[in-house]
């Protein structure tokens, strides 16, 4: 019988969903997609024509059901098997897909304060040397254009935290024991308090503990762009290397180098405050949505 994913981590970007993805890959009851971010419940079918820097990351998605199911195939005797795609979160009409596939599937998000989430989303296109510019604010007011143009959704800054509007259809195809949302907060202060529950909820040993002091996927404005765009790209020196390190080597000793070379600065205080006034409302609504004092991402 075909195995398929018992949980999916459906979002969302920018909240530590690849750290919970490197958390769980240690578990020994539990296998992961190989691929991290497969896309196929948000793009299940579809030519992908996605515009822009950066769009082979979408265009590259798993988006026949055949190859999806092969990722799964060496999960062996795992009892829980899993992926994480933040784009479920975003892309219109995945919830309904993933029910469709996967009636009984456990689904956890983590989410981060939106102003937060937004201007990292910019920072990690920088970082990836993906983002042209240096100001946040014009990136902002280039945000529509880019839409229209079709560029990958990594550069819909504003409109991809809108969690409570997002999270409603979830809500709508699938019991609520089925899903579990967890906050940015939650990771960045207890981990492993955290990752004892969502052990629990997928159905695992509660009690093992993997190595946290990991932590990937950061973003920045790089010091040296040149030196980044070394580190970020494909060129001869990662072909090599790629022959004879294991992905999640390369993978460190890419951050490694690159969180070096990035400097993490505050989100400016006019983004900041267009970002809440636009944001704000999806907010005030996710608080009682999912029981939680969201006060503190108004302020």
């Amino acid at each position: 019988m075909t195995s398929l994913p018992t949980f999916i981590i459906f979002g969302a970007s920018r909240s530590g969903t690849t750290g919970l993805y490197t958390y769980l890959r240690q578990h020994p009851d539990v296998f992961m997609s190989p691929l991290k971010e497969t896309n196929f419940f948000a793009y299940e079918g579809r030519a992908m024509d996605c515009a822009g820097p950066g769009a082979d990351y979408v265009n590259n998605s798993v988006t026949r059901f055949e190859d999806y199911a092969a990722l799964f195939s060496k999960a062996g005797e795992a009892k829980a098997r899993g992926e994480a795609s933040p784009l479920y979160l975003y892309e219109k009409g995945t919830a309904e897909r993933i029910r469709r596939r996967l009636p009984d599937v456990k689904l956890i998000a983590i989410l981060r304060n939106p102003v937060d989430q937004a201007y990292s989303h910019y920072l990690y296109a920088r970082r990836q040397m993906l983002e042209p510019h240096a100001d946040f604010s014009a990136a902002l007011d280039a945000e529509q254009e880019r839409v229209e143009a079709r560029w990958q959704p990594m550069f819909h800054y504003a409109r991809f935290p809108r969690y409570a509007e997002q999270l409603k259809p979830y809500f709508d195809a699938f019991p609520r024991e089925n899903i579990r949302i967890y906050l940015y907060e939650d990771l960045e202060s207890d981990p492993a308090r955290l990752l004892k529950d969502l052990f629990a909820f997928i159905g695992v040993d509660e009690n093992f503990a993997p190595d946290i002091d990991y932590r990937p996927n950061a973003g920045g404005v790089p010091k040296n762009a040149a030196l980044q765009d070394l580190v970020m790209k494909p060129n001869a020196a990662s072909k090599i290397l790629g022959a004879v390190l294991p992905f999640e080597v390369r993978r460190r000793i890419r951050d490694a180098i690159s969180n070096w070379n990035v400097k993490r600065d505050e989100c400016p205080p006019a983004a900041r405050a267009r970002l809440r006034a636009a944001l704000g409302d999806d907010i005030a609504a996710l608080g009682p949505m999912i029981g939680r004092d969201l006060s503190a991402w108004l302020k």
